[in-house]
């Protein structure tokens, strides 16, 4: 789960749907009645992708997208993040679709690093066409589709929010970043839901961002300006004073909730202190899969 790396936005045009999507959808390879192990031609490339299908899953039900990191893969995203569990629980279907691979031999999702500007790669429209497809063909709800992700996932999810606002209704970040050329290209596409978490002490998504590009990845904004930018985008206030949930491990976790009166949109902000570059899960206590539904459940 961990992204030893981080990136500079190549910000990709975002093309016509219809023109990319060559349904190739091969024979699903079924690990059990639940999961599905499926690919897709889309962009002149095969795309492949896990799906979780709860017992009795009710027509029109919600969609999560949960894109692992850098280096990461789907499947370790799946076995790792509790989420199928919470989909039993709750009733919502779960795609984990799987990153291409750059020419170091490690998968990632385009978002724009440094590393990646030679990578034809537009994964906003593989994401958003493999999300019309699955509404298509699994009936799942067309306005109740969202997208979390860890690290490279979670700058993902920035751009989702950015360039594919028609699509996903909500984003929930995990120790991700916003990428500078993906914050200059964000000002015109409509705002939407955004719940961010991220560690004080994280060595790799620095809490202050990385405008002179030390680390290599590109430039990208501090964790505050983040925040403060979908904040700004949803027209949100604070509804309360910060809270802190101290589980007994004594990791404090702080939490902010900013919400528009009017419209109902949300931008959450939760502060995992020291907390480093991971999935934060706190056994028994705190299980940061439980509270993303607890927020695209708003929705």
């Amino acid at each position: 789960m961990k992204s030893p790396l981080r990136p500079n936005a190549l910000i990709l045009g975002f093309l016509s749907i219809l023109s990319l999507f060559s349904t190739a959808c091969k024979k699903p390879l079924a690990e059990n009645q639940n999961l599905i192990h499926s690919a897709m031609t889309i962009d002149h490339r095969e795309r492949t992708f896990y799906l979780y299908l709860p017992e009795s899953l009710k027509a029109d039900a919600p969609l999560v997208f949960v894109l692992h990191g850098y280096t990461d893969n789907a499947r370790n995203m799946m076995e790792s993040t509790g989420m199928n569990t919470l989909a039993d629980k709750y009733g919502f279907a779960v795609c984990y679709p799987q990153g291409l691979t750059d020419s170091s031999k490690n998968t990632f999702w385009q978002v724009g690093y440094s590393f990646h500007q030679n990578m034809e790669v537009d994964d906003v429209s593989f994401l958003s066409t493999l999300a019309l497809h699955l509404q298509s063909e699994y009936r799942f709800s067309k306005t109740r589709t969202f997208a979390t992700g860890m690290s490279n996932g979670g700058d993902m999810c920035n751009m989702l929010a950015c360039q594919a606002s028609d699509i996903f209704k909500a984003v929930a970040p995990v120790a991700g970043c916003m990428m500078k050329g993906i914050f200059d290209s964000c000002a015109q596409s409509s705002p939407i839901p955004v719940f961010m978490t991220n560690g004080n002490a994280d060595p790799i998504t620095w809490w202050e961002g990385d405008m002179a590009d030390k680390q290599g990845y590109g430039p990208y904004l501090s964790v505050e300006e983040n925040l403060q930018f979908h904040i700004a985008r949803n027209n949100c206030s604070l509804v309360a004073d910060s809270d802190t949930l101290i589980p007994e491990n004594d990791t404090p976790v702080i939490t902010q909730k900013y919400i528009h009166s009017a419209i109902g949109h949300q931008v959450w902000m939760y502060t995992v202190e020291n907390g480093k570059h991971d999935w934060p899960v706190m056994e028994g206590e705190f299980d940061i899969a439980e509270e993303i539904w607890k927020f695209f459940s708003v929705f």
